[in-house]
């Protein structure tokens, strides 16, 4: 009869440490192209609406309603400077399997609608959208990671923490950098929208297939549980 014999958590801190190869040069390969999901927001006002308006004329648009930004085609577009830290145990049951990186790029696409007003009077006399899109770029640099894995018959993951701050960087297709643009990139640098952001990347890391295939090589290196 064959028992099965749950992996300790210095069974796991070893296989670990043996990944070193794997973790440094085939997760962050196997990383880059993983895709996020599309992600749209409530803004709030922008001040889009500023594009319409002339200088001299007797009417003025405003704001007719809470702007929505889109991010689309969001990948994981580089992941470098990948190094293996040591694993530690929290307690018999929980380790903590940490990496840190040079640099961690998440990239896509963002569009922007935002409802408008004119204005003649206090009256309001036409209604238009202001929109526009380009490229997004999310960065943190210089930071880590970590697996939280949980012991059981095998390994498994039961959550990713990504540390450091994000950087966003917003990059127009056309009209260079007006203040509703800027405002864009203030917006998600806020700390409920950098937490989201956030959130959205350690979910990718949690389900990826290449956590998946981290979490199998381990198990193979602490027994498989038998």
């Amino acid at each position: 009869m064959v028992f099965m014999v749950p992996p300790t958590p210095q069974d796991v801190i070893d296989a670990w440490a043996d990944m070193t190869t794997w973790v440094q040069d085939t997760l962050p390969v196997q990383a880059q192209q993983q895709s996020l999901p599309v992600a749209s927001y409530d803004a709030g006002d922008i001040g889009a609406c500023s594009a319409f308006n002339t200088a001299g004329s007797p009417v003025g648009w405003g704001s007719d309603g809470d702007a929505t930004i889109t991010l689309t085609s969001l990948k994981i577009a580089s992941m470098s400077g990948v190094k293996i830290q040591t694993a530690a145990a929290v307690d018999d049951t929980t380790v903590h399997l940490p990496l840190s990186f040079s640099q961690l790029e998440i990239s896509g696409n963002y569009s922007y609608g935002q409802p408008c007003a004119e204005y003649d009077l206090g009256k309001k006399t036409d209604t238009a959208t202001s929109s526009g899109h380009g490229a997004v770029a999310q960065t943190i640099t210089n930071d880590s990671l970590y697996y939280v894995a949980k012991l059981g018959d095998t390994l498994t993951i039961s959550s990713v923490v990504v540390n450091g701050a994000l950087t966003v960087t917003i990059n127009p297709d056309s009209g260079g950098m007006p203040s509703w643009l800027e405002a864009i990139g203030s917006f998600f640098s806020t700390f409920k929208e950098t937490d989201a952001l956030r959130s959205t990347l350690q979910n990718v890391f949690l389900t990826a297939d290449f956590s998946k295939t981290m979490i199998a090589l381990i198990n193979q290196r602490t027994g498989g549980g038998t």
